[in-house]
């Protein structure tokens, strides 16, 4: 009998909020909701940067970074060595017929000498890339931490 009661009492209990329509968001509304969002993006960003600071270690610098001009082509599969403070990516680069070496070198916008790409915003760690003329093109040793030598060990 109770629980009668008390279901007519909550259904025949006239609901005025329902009826009226949902108030327009003000300035201070708005600028909450843009700060929390901002600092969900900002806390995402900070936990797949630590994520990338835990993993540093296996990470395998990836070949696609390298633009191949026009012409030229990549020879075999990257190969993946691993070594107790980086992993290492060699990837063999051959030029079209007719060029040398060196003008691959100079036409890919790299040098004999280490160059560095980033950090980016995305990766922040930074990529050396090492290069070296062979006989049947151009050998590249793409490496997250820097190499105390400048020279590519065969």
């Amino acid at each position: 009998m109770q629980a009668r009661a008390r279901t007519r009492l909550l259904t025949a209990h006239p609901d005025t909020e329902a009826a009226e329509a949902p108030r327009p968001l003000s300035a201070k509304d708005r600028r909450i909701v843009a700060w929390t969002i901002a600092l969900i993006l900002l806390g995402g960003y900070v936990v797949v940067q630590v994520i990338g600071l835990a993993t540093t270690k296996d990470a395998v610098p990836p070949s696609w970074v390298i633009t191949v001009p026009t012409g030229a082509t990549i020879v075999g599969e990257s190969r993946i060595d691993y070594e107790p403070y980086r992993a290492t990516t060699y990837v063999t680069v051959r030029p079209e017929d007719g060029r040398k070496a060196e003008e691959l070198v100079e036409q890919m916008g790299l040098s004999e000498q280490p160059t560095q790409l980033g950090p980016t915003p995305l990766d922040w760690r930074p990529l050396w890339i090492y290069s070296r003329p062979t006989p049947d093109g151009v050998e590249l040793r793409l490496v997250y931490r820097r190499d105390s030598s400048d020279e590519i060990a065969p």
